[in-house]
């Protein structure tokens, strides 16, 4: 699951102003590179941050080092350089940085890092720091999870939520844990009873559709996946499932005419849509969508299909050059279909031709049926009008 960030412009004020303040007291130089580097920081100027603090003079007596250790490691998190921030913020707390705020930093480095058990330790000496975030209970809870302790990930969340109970998100990560954990109908109910239904984010619906279908309430996945889709018209995972949970219940015609407007906007489902046409029986509708597939290769295997459905051998025949410039002669049930297509226009020998090249185990005995069958025909055409 996905964490959101935690402010760090906000956050970083709030330390930097305290840092800055400091520096101002204990600066001596004509130009204060520790305070100049404060504020560029707290302004949002990471990199001028950067070339400014690699002038500082740390010779000189009395250093603020609490300081400027400070300010390299939020310099640092900003960067993305994680351990390196860590290093320098443990160096100012060593001599003795007590703002607890500096602990979120050290917490969200350890977040990048995987580091889930450093995360929790973190957060537990930020104290209020911490508590006061709903965000940090969010990535704590998160941490837990990740570590596989889902009481303490529970706890967590129930603890944010006493703190923040109109924060959204700790519920929602309630619910995927029960969705993770296997407990669909009870991930549906805390949905149903939690979740405000006008704010399902596509994900969410997706979710939702995902446990009633492993409840097998395909009809009731149908209907929330088809409110998704309406408020998310551009989530091609909507569409998709919606045409899944309809093909679940064999309803092939429903399914591809889902399938079919989904490919007007995301054209890669038209191979999709022209399989269920063909095999809701609509041959003809079928291949109209076949023409709309982008890639040769696929759209030349798919009409075999079509051909045979709609017993145009002659066209199956005629695409023979096509299939061997698209090497796709290589695979058996496409040699399968051009002997059988042979076979039915009375090419017999060409037929047989094919079929002798067949090597798979399944289409083999049914080529060497189709074989006797010719065989038959040859020798007693009157057999075979």
């Amino acid at each position: 699951m996905k964490i959101p960030p935690i402010k760090p412009i906000l956050m970083a004020s709030a330390l930097i102003a305290a840092v800055s303040a400091q520096a101002e007291q204990n600066g001596q130089e004509k130009i204060d590179y520790v305070q100049l580097g404060a504020t560029l920081l707290q302004d949002g100027y990471v990199q001028r941050a950067k070339t400014v603090l690699e002038k500082v003079d740390i010779r000189k007596p009395d250093f603020d080092y609490v300081t400027y250790y400070t300010l390299k490691g939020v310099m640092n998190h900003e960067l993305g350089y994680p351990l390196v921030s860590n290093r320098f913020l443990e160096h100012a707390i060593a001599l003795g940085q007590s703002k607890k705020s500096i602990y979120l930093y050290i917490a969200r480095n350890h977040w990048q890092d995987l580091n889930y058990t450093g995360v929790i330790e973190a957060l537990d000496k930020a104290g209020e720091a911490a508590t006061n975030s709903e965000q940090m209970f969010a990535i704590k809870a998160e941490a837990y999870k990740q570590l596989g302790q889902m009481k303490q990930a529970w706890a967590t969340l129930d603890a944010g939520i006493a703190h923040f109970p109109d924060y959204a998100r700790f519920y929602s990560q309630k619910f995927y844990y029960l969705l993770e954990l296997g407990y669909f109908q009870t991930a549906l109910e805390y949905a149903q009873h939690y979740l405000q239904k006008q704010n399902y984010s596509a994900k969410d619906y997706l979710a939702m559709a995902f446990a009633l279908r492993e409840n097998n309430r395909l009809m009731d996945a149908a209907v929330l996946l088809e409110e998704g889709v309406i408020k998310h018209p551009a989530d091609d995972k909507l569409l998709e499932m919606l045409g899944q949970v309809y093909i679940d219940q064999e309803q092939y015609l429903i399914a591809a005419l889902v399938m079919d407007w989904a490919s007007i906007q995301f054209p890669r489902f038209a191979h999709r849509a022209a399989t269920l046409y063909l095999k809701a029986g609509d041959p003809i509708r079928s291949l109209q969508l076949n023409r709309r597939i982008g890639d040769q290769k696929e759209k030349f295997q798919q009409r075999l299909g079509i051909d045979i459905e709609l017993e145009d051998y002659e066209s199956l025949v005629a695409k023979t050059e096509s299939l061997k410039r698209y090497d796709l002669l290589k695979d058996d049930n496409i040699v399968y279909a051009l002997g059988y297509a042979h076979f039915m226009i009375r090419n017999f020998d060409t037929a047989k031709q094919y079929l002798q090249r067949i090597n798979d185990n399944q289409l083999f005995t049914q080529a060497s049926q189709l074989f006797q069958q010719i065989e038959k025909c040859q020798d007693e055409p009157i057999e075979c009008r």
